[in-house]
């Protein structure tokens, strides 16, 4: 008789518990949903080395968010940036790589030893041009290089999960207001989707913004329901126009699946 008594009580805990989580299990499931349709770039996508993806290598093809610059002897074609600062030895770090990188590395950015980030293993200025994360600041930095005479842009891709239409949001921001020198043109914003570092298909495009003259220091960057295949990249250029001198750029960058 204690057993049958206590039966009704034990089947009604259970049936609210089993309420409970079914009742939070959706709205949970839903809010995952609507948060996994929306990525942004952040710092640590380019502070840390390794990337996302399941090689380990970081800025790879399997690597959800690339860094890349353009080709000085084929404009519009990119490559890939190819050596992350914290696999520089200290002495390198310091120094640079003799005849390759210069340094130190880093250390014309506003937050030198916050950061981190990807450059090129040769001809270039590991001081300030490349991608970077600045933990202190808590921003992504994209910053042009020259090569030759060549001023060339930087990029930062988002590879696309899944097929379907796609809205980009964000802004860009010089952080190197210096109208005093005339020839500083300021940098110039451009979104494409592109199939690895070949030329892509411009979709939007702006600027010029920053050092002054008329300009404003920030632009913002936006996109609305563009076709876009699996696996294509959705990349972000910054452009130094003709002179890539103090085009140093904050990036924010917010990408959504909208629709089929």
């Amino acid at each position: 008789m204690k057993v049958r008594a206590i039966l009704p009580v034990i089947v009604v805990l259970a049936a609210m518990i089993l309420w409970q989580l079914l009742a939070g299990h959706p709205a949970g499931a839903a809010d995952d949903k609507a948060s996994s349709g929306a990525v942004e770039l952040k710092v640590g996508d380019v502070y840390n080395a390794k990337g996302d993806g399941p090689d380990g290598k970081g800025n790879t093809a399997d690597d959800t968010w690339g860094f890349w610059f353009e080709l000085a002897h084929s404009k519009g074609k990119y490559a890939r940036l190819d050596l992350h600062t914290t696999k520089l030895s200290e002495q390198q770090r310091k120094k640079g790589i003799p005849r390759k990188v210069t340094g130190p590395i880093g250390s014309w950015l506003p937050n030198p030893n916050d950061t981190e980030g990807w450059i090129y293993h040769s001809d270039w200025d590991g001081r300030f041009e490349g991608a970077w994360g600045d933990k202190k600041a808590k921003q992504v930095i994209l910053y042009p290089y020259v090569e030759k005479g060549a001023h060339c842009a930087v990029a930062v891709t988002y590879k696309a999960p899944s097929a379907g239409k796609y809205t980009v949001s964000g802004k860009v921001t010089d952080l190197q207001v210096h109208p005093q020198f005339k020839q500083h043109d300021g940098a110039s914003w451009r979104l494409e989707v592109a199939d690895g570092g070949n030329r892509g298909k411009q979709i939007a495009k702006g600027g010029p913004f920053g050092d002054g003259h008329g300009r404003p220091d920030s632009a913002d960057v936006k996109a609305e329901a563009f076709e876009v295949e699996k696996g294509k990249l959705i990349r972000l250029v910054i452009h130094p126009n003709k002179w890539w001198g103090s085009d140093m750029t904050k990036v924010e960058l917010r990408i959504e699946r909208v629709g089929d």
